[in-house]
């Protein structure tokens, strides 16, 4: 299996996009393709911005397995690792089966999380009780625009107004955010050492008028490649939209520089240039002010941020995921 086909789970494939249906909002228990690491995934973001702290749910199915990965992590401020985070409690290998009502959709776990669909592809409330440190949620997740589809019908982002309760250790802060969540589904996730640059998938909203979200890999020319050892995909943006003025439109060229901490490579400012396929150039700037890192699996590390964004001169509030994984990190401490 080639670089290119390990990594297809983050590529849209094919052109334009794909078509919104409110089956995709629930697991897909049928029709998917042989192999271990074929993933089904949930996100749901959110953020109080004045405190700098983001938080975010990750539900991860290996369908095949019949397991999943599930639990919340919350920061506030940067913190230097997952260990440092306000709240961090997500377990590895849960029996799927004995967490989700197939039924109804609604999904439990043992840290008192629970993720219940209200209208599919519009709306869910999401719930954590206090396990004992002071920290719990009641968040309803709504649509702010219809959900973006790939039109290889295996993946979809939505940006989402968020409102609800937030304790965090024993401090009452009120949610009131628009974040984007993202799904996937039938797609296998390889998790094989890959000697690539960084990959990120970038957000930022302006409310419900103004979305966009990037997913590309680093062109290496601020990092550097050492002894030519890293392969660079021939092409670095994977998928890209924005959704200005109640249309939809493709991001059809991306170049970024990212500036980052030297002990641990996690972004400290993204700078892009993004052009849509009417020709309009986004100028985007975005500082972390909040988050920490998780290995989501042992071969790679993922730096969560929250990020304040400017565009085109007008702030905006969003994330940054980038994903390390191992050559890339040796190499460059080792240089």
């Amino acid at each position: 299996m080639t670089t290119e086909e390990k990594t297809r789970w983050i590529e849209n494939h094919g052109s334009g996009f794909g078509v919104v249906r409110e089956q995709d909002d629930f697991l897909h228990l049928h029709d998917n393709p042989p192999g271990a690491s074929v993933t089904e995934t949930y996100y749901f973001g959110f953020h109080v911005a004045e405190q700098a702290i983001h938080g975010y749910v990750y539900v991860w199915f290996h369908p095949n397995l019949k397991v999943v990965t599930a639990g919340c992590l919350i920061s506030k401020g940067m913190r230097p690792s997952t260990m440092a985070a306000d709240y961090m409690d997500i377990r590895a290998y849960l029996a799927m089966d004995d967490h989700v009502d197939h039924e109804t959709g609604i999904m439990h776990f043992p840290m008192g999380l629970e993720l219940r669909p209200i209208e599919p592809m519009k709306s869910w409330q999401l719930t954590l009780a206090d396990s004992g440190n002071g920290t719990s949620f009641n968040l309803r997740f709504s649509a702010a625009q219809e959900a973006v589809v790939r039109a290889d019908q295996k993946h979809f982002d939505q940006n989402m107004h968020v409102q609800g309760d937030l304790c965090l250790r024993g401090q009452e802060h009120r949610v009131d955010c628009y974040q984007i969540r993202d799904r996937s589904w039938q797609n296998l996730r390889p998790e094989d050492p890959m000697p690539v640059p960084p990959y990120d998938w970038l957000t930022l909203t302006q409310g419900a008028g103004f979305a966009m979200n990037l997913s590309l890999f680093d062109d290496l020319q601020v990092l550097g490649n050492p002894q030519n050892r890293l392969h660079v995909p021939p092409v670095l943006l994977q998928d890209g939209w924005v959704h200005i003025n109640g249309e939809l439109r493709r991001i059809v060229q991306v170049d970024k520089r990212t500036e980052r901490q030297a002990h641990n490579l996690s972004p400290i400012r993204h700078c892009v240039e993004a052009v849509d396929d009417k020709g309009d150039v986004y100028e985007l700037v975005g500082e972390s002010v909040g988050g920490c890192n998780w290995n989501g699996w042992p071969n790679m590390i993922w730096h969560q941020n929250l990020m304040r964004w400017t565009c085109n001169g007008q702030q905006a509030w969003g994330e940054s995921q980038e994903v390390h994984w191992h050559e890339l990190v040796h190499l460059l401490h080792r240089a």
